[in-house]
């Protein structure tokens, strides 16, 4: 009994300073994005050109450098997505299986599928059309990139766990198949939010904003080069 209170006041004095007396503070998510922005992932290999913000979506180019490694294998749980190329053969891991796209394929990868993008080739693969992510995710995604490539820490644990722990629960709908059930990972991150804010991580860290830093991880490129970038 004395354990359970503990806890219970853990979470209410925890949130209670992370959500009203000591909140981050941040851009708005709804007019975050502007078109011509470029989110660049180094380490994944992935560039997204932003096409535009609108009811709540962000739309985006997308494009996979020579050999990218792409993301983990990951799950969104509230999102599908398709895979087409224009050019070049496109990896795909899905649910324990590793589909080559070429131009004229197509793959719907549905809500709750592990999968991953990857690029096995020397060619820089050009995604066809235009994906819509929704807007907290894209906004957290623009953060996920700038820890992953910046942060000397990021792939080690506990930090990495922790740091995603709260993107997470701020909005990245993005979630590892090597690990527990995601109902068990989206408890775990909501438990683990106020010990992340009290060790002093962050769900938004102005050095890897989009309009602010466009000489790290991020570049802002001309609109008309949206078809031919790559």
């Amino acid at each position: 009994m004395l354990l359970l209170s503990v806890f219970t006041a853990y979470l209410a004095i925890g949130y209670l300073c992370h959500l009203v007396l000591f909140p981050e503070n941040k851009p708005p998510v709804s007019s975050y994005f502007k078109t011509g922005q470029q989110l660049h992932c180094k380490k994944e290999g992935i560039r997204l050109n932003i096409v535009k913000q609108e009811n709540g979506f962000v739309y985006c180019t997308s494009f996979l450098e020579p050999w990218a490694e792409g993301p983990p294998i990951h799950i969104h749980k509230d999102f599908e997505e398709t895979f087409a190329v224009l050019n070049g053969e496109l990896s795909v891991w899905l649910n324990g299986e590793v589909i080559k796209l070429a131009p004229g394929d197509s793959l719907l990868v549905p809500k709750g599928a592990a999968h991953k993008p990857f690029n096995e080739t020397n060619e820089t693969i050009h995604v066809k059309g235009v994906t819509a992510f929704p807007e907290k995710f894209a906004y957290y995604l623009s953060q996920v990139y700038g820890v992953m490539d910046h942060k000397p820490w990021f792939g080690k644990m506990p930090a990495t766990m922790l740091q995603m722990s709260l993107l997470s629960s701020e909005g990245f709908d993005s979630y590892l198949r090597e690990g527990p059930p995601v109902a068990i990972q989206r408890i775990t991150n909501f438990v683990l939010v106020p010990l992340t804010r009290l060790l002093g991580y962050k769900s938004y860290y102005p050095e890897y904003d989009i309009n602010l830093d466009r000489s790290s991880c991020f570049q802002e490129i001309n609109p008309k080069d949206w078809s031919s970038t790559g």
